[in-house]
């Protein structure tokens, strides 16, 4: 074999080699486990939500022909809430307040319903008279773990009176809970009745 192509059979077999190392290495590279090229970069932070003083629950409307009223309910608990944190792990929910577990609601909570009255469907808002339904108009309270519901243990209603423009039709309405060892899981539901004892809305508050 003269000296010329003994070089270029020499070239060729090199750059075979080259490809055939080439190949070897991806081939290997995807046989190695996915963590090990670094399953924490790829895991989802655990996700902590802070409350404030103030919680909202859900709100609520009932329509009387052309006049809504819309219930926004909040819960307060003294300084409770402020800065409690509710962490997602493995087990389920955790919650958290200065660096300490915390695992039951406050014995005594507090719900402020603000009640707005307008008229439905309308381009801006615009005040309405109250329909006399809201003269009887009553609330009752319950704890819901999964399907199950119970009465709160304690359950007072105040009616306090606010300032308003001229036509503007505003209530206010303190729900007073008081009850013991009730789990931060468990949810608390409003509800609106009628003064003949049908349900009108229902209004929840999960932390």
């Amino acid at each position: 074999m003269s000296p010329w192509r003994r070089r270029v059979v020499l070239a060729y077999m090199k750059s075979s080699a080259s490809r055939s190392l080439s190949i070897v290495a991806v081939s290997v590279s995807l046989l190695i486990p996915f963590g090990a090229l670094g399953e924490s970069a790829v895991q989802e932070a655990p996700q902590v939500l802070e409350y404030k003083e103030v919680v909202p629950l859900s709100s609520g409307q009932v329509r009387d022909g052309n006049v809504c009223v819309n219930f926004g309910p909040v819960m307060t608990a003294g300084d409770f809430f402020d800065g409690l944190q509710r962490h997602e792990t493995p087990s389920g929910d955790e919650f958290r307040k200065n660096s300490q577990v915390v695992k039951n609601f406050p014995e005594q909570i507090t719900v402020q319903v603000q009640l707005s009255i307008s008229v439905c469907d309308a381009d801006i808002y615009t005040p309405a008279p109250a329909p006399g339904f809201l003269n009887g108009i009553r609330f009752r309270a319950q704890w819901k773990r999964g399907l199950a519901m119970r009465p709160v243990e304690q359950f007072a209603i105040q009616r306090v009176a606010i300032t308003s423009e001229e036509g503007d039709s505003r209530m206010l309405f303190l729900l007073k809970i008081r009850d013991k060892n009730v789990p931060l899981t468990d949810h608390l539901i409003i509800s609106v009745i009628s003064p003949q004892g049908k349900l009108l809305s229902r209004m929840s508050g999960r932390l």
